[in-house]
């Protein structure tokens, strides 16, 4: 019996190494991306907190784009991430700032509310829990948005509608989702919001592991076959 010869480069090890280079390929697109974001978390603790808010507009085409990039990338379009991330941010830059831009504000609501708690006095301590997890609820809404944005082209609204309906059609999806958004903000809280960038590709391609369920799910009950 003939046994055929592995071809070059179809190894685990191979794959495994591809893979690495796809998200530290993703992750340095998302820096260039949002490059005003470095410079105003270190200007930031002397200007104001304010100046992150418009440095992370940028962040919601930047996000799809990667996600897009690393979707093809986990279907096995392998080494074409820096193409897929310029199609993607191509393709959806437009819709995604109209779905980034209102997670982003009701996020900067919430940040502000946050930051005024002490002046509540004995309320603060049962109002920050509440805030906390209100927050993590948008964040992982807008990231499930991301996503679908990313893959589908659906209306604005449906957008928004589906990342909502996606609590409850997959809830280990968006746990897990919330999960990675409440280790990655913690681990940041404890050290330095300066490892942003070289997190945030890892992040979004664990989010994008964990989201193909929702994803497929999607694709069959609210797209044509």
């Amino acid at each position: 019996m003939v046994q055929k010869k592995a071809e070059y480069g179809a190894g685990p090890l191979f794959r495994a190494a591809g893979t690495v280079a796809g998200v530290m390929t993703g992750s340095a697109l998302l820096v260039l991306a949002n490059v005003l974001l470095p410079a105003a978390l270190v200007a930031a603790p002397f200007a104001g907190a304010w100046l992150v808010l418009p440095a992370l507009i940028p962040a919601g085409p930047a996000l799809v784009a990667c996600i897009y990039a690393f979707n093809r990338m986990l279907t096995g379009h392998e080494g074409q991430v820096y193409q897929d991330f310029i199609r993607g941010y191509r393709m959806n830059a437009g819709q995604a700032l109209q779905v980034w831009l209102p997670y982003l504000l009701v996020l900067a609501v919430i940040a502000v509310n946050l930051a005024g708690l002490p002046s509540l006095g004995p309320a603060a301590p049962a109002l920050r829990p509440a805030l906390l997890v209100l927050a993590l609820l948008v964040a992982t809404a807008g990231l499930n948005a991301l996503l679908l944005l990313s893959r589908f082209s659906f209306r604005t609204r449906d957008v928004y509608r589906l990342s909502l309906y996606s609590f409850s059609a997959r809830k280990r999806v968006s746990l897990g989702n919330a999960g990675i958004l409440f280790v990655t903000a913690t681990l940041l809280l404890m050290t330095t919001t300066y490892l942003l960038p070289l997190l945030a590709g890892t992040v979004v391609f664990l989010v994008c592991l964990n989201s193909r369920p929702l994803l497929a799910l999607v694709e069959e009950k609210f797209t044509l076959a």
